[in-house]
């Protein structure tokens, strides 16, 4: 897998070069009719803790991630305020992506491995004999598996590649997309620490309180009923009470 930033958000004026953190800061003093702060943020490290997150869409990053898998895909196209351009299946030949092009969960075991790559092996010789036949890539893509790699450019404003960051970055994500989101949070560090260190699993948004909402939590933190106790909205916020 590889994740490369490309490209992102650096204001025309030279003295609020590099950094998109200076982007969201300009925008932000507007909101509170201040003076921007562009050597600490302060006014768009408030925004962030008081949850006024509009102002970080003003900011955005282009990345360019290739050796993923389709299934990995599918759960990006997931996240509305992400813009996408993938290799096309309905435009491209993919009968040279052969064994190489596979993508296999690591959490296999030697025998699912086997199984999931001649599958996938499979899978690929009835492409390719569909496509001998006349028909058209557009339908003898339907029998390319999930597992087949794909390349795409990714743009997002600051705001969903944090939001996004929340439910990815947790341990519960799947570990293909999970390592992907690493991947890009390293890459966001280069251009704006400030930015990357808001990029991080949803029950560490608030490091002082932390606490789990997902129904089945990984034990690295407290699920949300023990910190709040039993809940009172009967079931409705899919918390399980004691």
């Amino acid at each position: 897998m590889q994740v490369e930033l490309i490209a992102y958000s650096t204001p025309a004026n030279e003295r609020y070069k590099y950094n998109p953190m200076k982007v969201i800061e300009q925008c932000a003093s507007v909101c509170y009719d201040s003076e921007p702060d562009f050597h600490d943020y302060r006014i768009a490290k408030g925004c962030a803790k008081t949850g006024h997150m509009s102002v970080y869409e003003h900011a955005y990053f282009t990345f360019h991630i290739s050796g993923i898998s389709r299934a990995c895909l599918a759960q990006l196209s997931r996240h509305r305020h992400i813009s996408l351009s993938v290799r096309s299946q309905r435009y491209c030949d993919e009968s040279g992506n052969g064994v190489l092009g596979c993508i296999i969960p690591k959490a296999f075991n030697d025998e699912q491995f086997e199984i999931a790559l001649q599958t996938y092996c499979e899978d690929i010789d009835k492409y390719q004999v569909l496509l001998a036949s006349g028909a058209a890539k557009e339908d003898a893509r339907m029998v390319l598996p999930n597992a087949m790699e794909t390349e795409l450019y990714l743009s997002a404003n600051a705001r969903a590649l944090i939001e996004a960051s929340h439910l990815r970055l947790c341990n519960r994500a799947q570990e293909e997309i999970r390592t992907m989101f690493g991947k890009m949070k390293e890459e966001v560090k280069q251009a704006s620490p400030e930015i990357a260190e808001m990029m991080v699993p949803k029950c560490e948004v608030n490091p002082s309180y932390p606490f789990c909402t997902e129904r089945k939590s990984c034990g690295k933190h407290p699920p949300l009923s023990e910190v709040y106790g039993k809940c009172k909205c009967n079931g409705n916020c899919g918390v399980k009470n004691k």
